[in-house]
């Protein structure tokens, strides 16, 4: 496929196509995913593509790179027909994505996990490969963990970190020895789990691969994102294109209106008046603290001097106290990999058997939690950073995966053993109110897109009667527009209802929207800002460590 890929690699230095797609289309069983889309990447062109969770931009870009074959259409990369057998097909002819659901092996290291993308095979160097590791790094101003630590050990931010070296290093070296880029790069949500400084440098690495030839494709729901990098946009809706032409012709208004067109969202947004079964919303925007009489209550939630290292001995949590009372919502701000999912994980009272010397005590409503029952039994809700490792059992249908949350179970198995057709109804309610697409119960949780993913973990933790106390990481994370307006009023809702509400976010915007109170994790410590709702610079400043005593 080498010829291929010099093909397109040379496809036009004025902006002819790179990646052309005719009339595609992909079928699911019965649900139509893609139905005759019409796409082109240009060289040197960076292109948005854009649409509401299940509208088929993921699923078009996996036709592109190999994963998926398409039922009809035409396909071309450089010029040249381009149906793959395979994604390693696609990746020798110069096509390189980046998936929101990691493709890396959790069992290597990350320099093993380059190693292979490299085709590299047989035993190897660990100290050559982990310098050749940080030189490829350093070569795209890329911040990645240590190379030698296994991908299963790190947060969901440094493995997006790698997913995308290990694209920008692509399947071979120049003769220079230095990453070849790739002809077609595609990024699936890229900046979901980076701060701005890291967004800055990744724009400027994309737009620098597009002067250098390379067809850069985004996939993303971050308009003013689009607005800033991109050069020309697409937009599905239903699996066909509403829209196609120069980025410059739009506004993040006009770009949403295309996205959402007349249909309206299916969770309620800020305003409606219901957010759960039992909870009554007000529609009110920006929590603040405690309710005057949340004020006077004792905290729900209580965290008191949590302290842990990682398997490795690495300090990842140190010190850590704070306390939630009922009514009051709570943002934790951080990079990705500060110790967010670790704290999650403790108060949860899951995952303890992968921290070492864990010191200090969780308590809900002053009852000590130190396993997953004890955190459920006394009301906690819990949005897991990772959906696809802690938040879903892939295998398990879309009613199986709700039916995992204890008050669900028993609306359907009032005497102990499960009542179908009673757990069928519960769960078609929740797919609804949360607009899980597509809306078939028995559908497997590992079939949906991110997006719907995460709609599902949602309606789980958060569609039922008012938690005591909420912990939700990157709520939303992977979802579209509206959905992410509908979360954030829902999360607003619930502390205005009597729950104690903690909200882990690396999302700025979240943070300065949810914002009752705002802190910040930094390297395990918890840092409290000059006031409870610090400006966004001075946010920026703590999570990006500036003025913080080593």
């Amino acid at each position: 496929m080498s010829d291929v890929r010099e093909t397109a690699a040379r496809a036009d230095e004025s902006g002819r196509p790179v990646l052309e797609m005719r009339g595609v289309r992909k079928r699911f069983g019965a649900v139509v995913a893609l139905d005759g889309v019409d796409f082109t990447a240009r060289a040197g062109e960076i292109h948005a593509l854009l649409g509401e969770n299940g509208a088929g931009k993921s699923t078009l870009m996996q036709v592109a790179s190999g994963l998926y074959s398409a039922d009809a259409g035409e396909v071309r990369l450089g010029g040249r027909d381009a149906r793959w057998g395979s994604a390693v097909e696609a990746r020798a002819a110069g096509i390189a994505m980046v998936h929101q659901h990691f493709m890396l092996v959790p069992t290597l290291t990350v320099a093993e996990n380059l190693a292979l993308a490299l085709g590299r095979r047989g035993w190897l160097d660990p100290a050559r490969l982990a310098e050749e590791t940080r030189a490829f790094a350093d070569a795209f101003r890329i911040s990645i963990a240590d190379p030698g630590r296994r991908v299963e050990e790190l947060s969901v931010g440094d493995r997006q970190r790698v997913e995308i070296l290990k694209a920008l290093v692509g399947d071979r070296l120049a003769p220079d020895g230095r990453p070849h880029p790739p002809a077609l790069l595609v990024l699936d949500e890229p900046t979901a789990v980076l701060v701005p400084d890291e967004v800055d440098v990744l724009f400027e690495l994309l737009e620098g691969l597009a002067a250098r030839g390379t067809a850069v494709v985004i996939v993303t729901h971050k308009l003013a994102e689009v607005l800033r990098i991109a050069d020309r946009v697409t937009i599905l809706r239903a699996g066909r294109v509403i829209a196609s032409g120069p980025a410059g012709e739009h506004d993040e208004r006009s770009l949403a209106a295309a996205m959402v067109g007349t249909n309206r969202d299916r969770l309620p947004v800020a305003g409606s008046t219901t957010a759960g079964d039992g909870v009554a919303a007000t529609g009110a925007r920006g929590a603040t603290g405690a309710t005057a009489a949340g004020a006077a209550n004792p905290p729900a939630l209580r965290v008191d001097a949590v302290s842990a290292r990682d398997a490795r001995g690495a300090v990842v949590l140190d010190d850590v106290s704070f306390e939630v009372r009922p009514g009051e919502l709570l943002v934790v701000a951080g990079v990705e990999g500060n110790g967010q999912g670790e704290l999650v994980s403790v108060l949860a009272g899951i995952g303890r058997d992968r921290l070492r010397d864990l010191r200090g005590c969780v308590e809900i409503d002053g009852r000590p939690v130190a396993r997953a029952s004890d955190a459920r039994g006394a009301g906690l809700a819990v949005v897991p950073a990772d959906r696809g490792r802690e938040g879903l059992v892939h295998e398990l249908s879309l009613w199986e995966n709700l039916l995992l949350a204890e008050p669900l179970l028993d609306r359907a198995a009032p005497r102990g053993w499960i009542d179908r057709d009673r757990a069928m109804k519960a769960a078609a309610g929740r797919i609804a109110e949360f607009g899980v697409q597509p809306a078939d119960p028995l559908r497997a949780a590992g079939a949906l897109s991110g997006g719907n993913q995460q709609r599902l973990v949602l309606a789980r933790e958060l569609g039922g009667e008012l938690p005591r106390v909420v912990v939700a990481a990157n709520p939303s994370r992977g979802l579209d527009l509206a959905a992410t307006a509908s979360v954030r009023a829902r999360l607003r809702t619930l502390a205005e209802a009597g729950a104690a509400v903690v909200v882990f976010s690396s999302d700025l915007d979240e943070v300065e929207e949810l914002a009752g109170t705002v802190a910040v994790l930094f390297r395990g410590r918890l840092l409290r800002a000059s006031a409870p709702r610090p400006a966004r610079d001075e946010i920026g400043r703590l999570m990006a460590g500036l003025g913080v005593a080593a």
